[in-house]
């Protein structure tokens, strides 16, 4: 173990002190206004508003979902087995109280039982600390990213405050719900019972393990941290184990860290100029900032040596997700992903549809990007595929993820809207779409008004190894029948629509991400 890393990891494990908490700790005496709203005025605001019934969320008492025969509806094709894992904020409202901000509630792991043309559904809410807390309480006691909380419990690190409800992945026999400041909390693939946060190992116990791993064709699985100026690299073996953790110091204090890319040989991070501002008073949501003049850093680290690192600067944006990195023939590796000009969804559009208030859509501030990172000369050339409409949520072929040269992808499906709906009333999806990385071909499919597309996974045949011979795996909310759909459509066919659905009879919380494990 290097100084460095042991001098981090002495500072990071200090009790309550772990990570940065102490920001949080040291501003909690707050004007009573800036407490959680009432859970009341989202009822009346949105009484008369179908399509946000999803965000009036679950309870203690209702946060078990069961169904083992939903309706059934196209045909489930026989070959296609395993378990579909979704991941989201759930649990919105105790005591009278309401969470401000989307990202707050405590998580729910979704999981979907498909096998041989049968489907069913389990959904749990993750039992964290903080939620067992909270149930005892009988309120909001603890602080959260965009809510703050008075008269709060004492934090003892960062699961204090961990709600696990941003992704799920199965691996290695247990079922990961992940955040972004935390540990993952590990689930029982068989009935998504809690069995606890996971230590990696002894001496790891909180550090942030982030939300989206990235899953390599040979069952390794990569992730990130950061605290600060800190950067923490995971490598976890197919096993299960730690193959390796790294921590590396960066010139800058990071914000808002969401997503990755990894290549056979790189990790590569985008770190957007936004300020998450955790030490501030504020009134009412929490507002967060780009930082002044700052630019959206890129960093490319080694996976086997992150000290070996390359850190390049773009126009300032906001990011929350990546679809994929290549190398190129030449060293060089291009990325692509979706930008914003500006935080608005994180202080508008997730605030608003927790008010119960119609948020405008996003009208132009996402856009696809492509940036070539030149890795000789440190340079980066971005370009932006002209889509139309916006999109969020990209995904690919999961075989392909780290793949370069003739076994990389080429297409991101993505949840999407367009120019159709001009009256359209939330800032949300009602399409899926297939963009072509290369030629920014796009392939599309309407659900229409009536829905809400949340993120659809690829989902490859079993015995072809051709890109668009895969199945797209997504739920939507239909207004309309007040449920929740599962919805399977075929790559090659997209513009079809679904070949079978499962028709559940109740209303899940929106989710944020989630993965397919095949039997």
């Amino acid at each position: 173990m290097s100084l460095q890393r042991r001098s981090f990891l002495h500072r990071g494990l200090a009790g309550a002190a772990t990570l940065g908490l102490p920001a949080l700790a040291t501003t909690l005496a707050m004007p009573a206004d800036a407490r959680p709203a009432r859970a009341a005025d989202f009822a009346a605001n949105a009484a008369g508003q179908p399509l946000l019934t999803p965000m009036q969320g679950v309870s203690d008492i209702t946060g078990s979902r069961d169904a083992e025969q939903p309706l059934l509806r196209g045909r489930w094709p026989a070959e296609l087995r395993g378990r579909f894992y979704r991941n989201g904020p759930a649990l919105y409202e105790r005591g009278g109280e309401r969470y401000h901000h989307w990202f707050d509630g405590d998580g729910m792991v979704q999981q979907f039982r498909i096998d041989g043309g049968r489907v069913a559904h389990r959904g749990r809410l993750v039992q964290t600390p903080k939620l067992a807390a909270e149930r005892a309480a009988g309120r909001f006691r603890l602080p959260a990213f965009g809510t703050h909380v008075d008269n709060p419990l004492p934090i003892g690190g960062p699961d204090s405050v961990n709600p696990a409800n941003t992704n799920a992945i199965e691996h290695a026999g247990r079922v990961l719900a992940m955040w972004e400041g935390g540990s993952a909390f590990a689930l029982a693939p068989s009935d998504l019972s809690t069995q606890g946060p996971v230590a990696w190992r002894g001496d790891l116990k909180q550090l942030p393990f982030s939300a989206h791993p990235k899953l390599d064709a040979a069952g390794h699985l990569w992730n990130f941290g950061t605290q600060g100026p800190h950067f923490i690299a995971w490598h976890i073996t197919p096993d299960g184990r730690l193959g390796k953790v790294q921590v590396a110091q960066l010139p800058f204090a990071t914000g808002m860290v969401h997503d990755m890319a990894i290549t056979e040989r790189w990790l590569v991070v985008p770190m957007p100029p936004v300020k998450l501002g955790f030490g501030q008073a504020f009134e009412g949501p929490r507002r967060f900032t780009m930082g002044a003049g700052e630019p959206l850093r890129v960093l490319v680290a080694r996976k086997d040596n992150i000290a070996e690192q390359r850190l390049f600067e773009l126009p300032p944006e906001m990011l929350f997700h990546v679809g994929n990195a290549t190398e190129e023939a030449d060293g060089s590796i291009q990325l692509s992903y979706v930008g914003s000009s500006d935080p608005w969804f994180l202080n508008e559009g997730a605030v608003a549809l927790m008010s119960g208030n119609a948020a405008t859509p996003m009208a132009g501030r996402l856009q696809l990007r492509t940036v070539r990172l030149d890795m000789a000369s440190g340079r980066a050339e971005q370009a932006t595929l002209a889509v139309d409409g916006e999109l969020e949520f990209p995904r690919i072929d999961p075989r392909r993820i780290g793949a370069s040269g003739a076994g990389r992808a080429r297409w991101l499906v993505c949840a999407a809207s367009w120019r159709r709906f001009e009256t359209r009333r939330h800032a949300l999806f009602h399409g899926v779409q297939m963009v072509h990385a290369d030629s920014g071909r796009v392939r599309r499919f309407d659900y229409g008004e009536h829905h809400i597309v949340e993120e659809h996974v690829v989902v490859p045949k079993p015995g072809s190894d051709r890109e668009t011979d895969a199945w797209l795996l997504g739920t939507t909310f239909d207004a309309r029948r007040q449920a929740t759909v599962l919805n399977l459509l075929d790559m090659a066919r997209i513009e079809d629509g679904p070949v079978a659905q499962a028709v559940l009879p109740y209303a899940l919380p929106l989710g944020f991400h989630g993965n397919f494990t095949a039997d």
